[in-house]
């Protein structure tokens, strides 16, 4: 007997994980929270929804996005974090965010939004990346200081020399 697919989840866990870097869209700081780059847009209906949301999964920078990701598991978070610090070469950290504080607003699973895209069923076409999403949610506009746990440095990005302290000019 065919075992049923697993239900979306009723609600979104009571702690989640924000990969940051300093190149990112949204803007961060420990005392303010998170603020997405993009607090205008009205996504009243589902095309904008969906539009606006893989733009921001797919790292269309040509759209400045309303949603802020972040990953229901704390390592998943980490291991998202040491890709781009492979892949941009940045300090990347995760910060651990209480749901409960959350502002009013809507939450989206990348699942529900990716799922519309993929070819036959399965993968989409190229994308080798798709390990990326898993447990991502994307939270609209704002992540409130209040809701800030902690955040934890999980990786250096490759040239960090220029922190070193040393002789000037030395190799």
């Amino acid at each position: 007997m065919p075992t049923a697919a697993p239900s979306a989840p009723t609600a979104i866990p009571p702690l989640v994980y924000r990969v940051h870097h300093a190149s990112a869209q949204t803007r961060y700081a420990f005392s303010t929270g998170f603020s997405a780059k993009n607090q205008t847009t009205v996504l009243n209906y589902t095309s904008a929804l969906s539009r606006f949301g893989l733009a921001h999964l797919h790292h269309q920078t040509n759209i400045s996005s309303p949603f802020i990701s972040v990953y229901d598991s704390r390592t998943h978070a980490e291991n998202v974090a040491k890709h781009w610090t492979k892949e941009m070469g940045e300090d990347t950290f995760v910060v651990t965010v209480d749901t409960r504080h959350f502002a009013r607003g809507p939450v989206f699973r990348a699942a529900d939004l990716l799922k519309d895209e993929m070819v036959g069923g399965g993968k989409k076409e190229g994308d080798d990346n798709e390990w990326l999403h898993w447990g991502e949610y994307l939270v609209m506009y704002r992540i409130p200081a209040q809701a800030i746990r902690d955040q934890t440095p999980v990786a250096r990005g490759m040239d960090q020399r220029w922190r070193t302290v040393g002789v000037i000019g030395g190799a």
